[in-house]
């Protein structure tokens, strides 16, 4: 029983000093939030490819090729009030190891609206998206395919955005949907 009660006590002096360290700088003061980017990255075009960052490292160029608006959902699937669109990507792996994502996770669109859009995971007929959003490229390889959205009626796109690493990575591309 002793030694549970000296094994305890250890173990709760092991996780308290490990964890003070931390803990005093992060009263230290004030945090600093991380910036987003060291510069502002103007918007592209249609066509233009942007080379971005993934977390760890990997590097990809990304390439908006089209954006088909309207979109055609099959069989009477789609939802009233809603006009969908797909931004049609390909993605070049640029780095030195196998890459994973999800489109679905990684693109948005911002509206004529100033609202961000997230993904909708309906089929269109015009392309094919990728396996259920997730993309899996061998370094030097690419992968194209569609990410759909469902934006009101009424509403249009004016930029299609592509957050690398579904948003955690510092590098966003933008760009301009004429």
């Amino acid at each position: 029983m002793r030694r549970s009660v000296v094994a305890l006590g250890v173990l709760v002096w092991s996780v308290t000093s490990c964890s003070a360290g931390p803990a005093e700088k992060a009263h230290a003061g004030p945090a600093t939030p991380a910036p987003r980017s060291a510069t502002a990255r103007p918007a592209a075009h249609l066509g233009q490819t942007l080379n971005l960052m993934r977390i760890g490292g990997q590097k990809i160029a990304v390439t908006l090729t089209e954006v088909i608006s309207p979109a055609t959902v099959p069989n009477g699937w789609g939802e009233a009030g809603k006009t969908y669109i797909a931004t049609k990507l390909r993605i070049e792996n640029t780095g030195t190891a196998t890459i994973v994502g999800n489109g679905n996770s990684d693109v948005s669109v911002i509206g004529s609206d100033e609202q961000t859009y997230e993904a909708d995971f309906a089929t269109v007929t015009e392309c094919r998206d990728f396996t259920d959003g997730w993309f899996l490229i061998a370094a030097g390889s690419s992968s194209s395919g569609c990410v759909v959205f469902a934006l009101p009626t009424g509403v249009t796109a004016a930029k299609i955005r592509y957050s690398p690493s579904s948003g955690i990575s510092q590098d966003i591309g933008e760009w301009l949907n004429p």
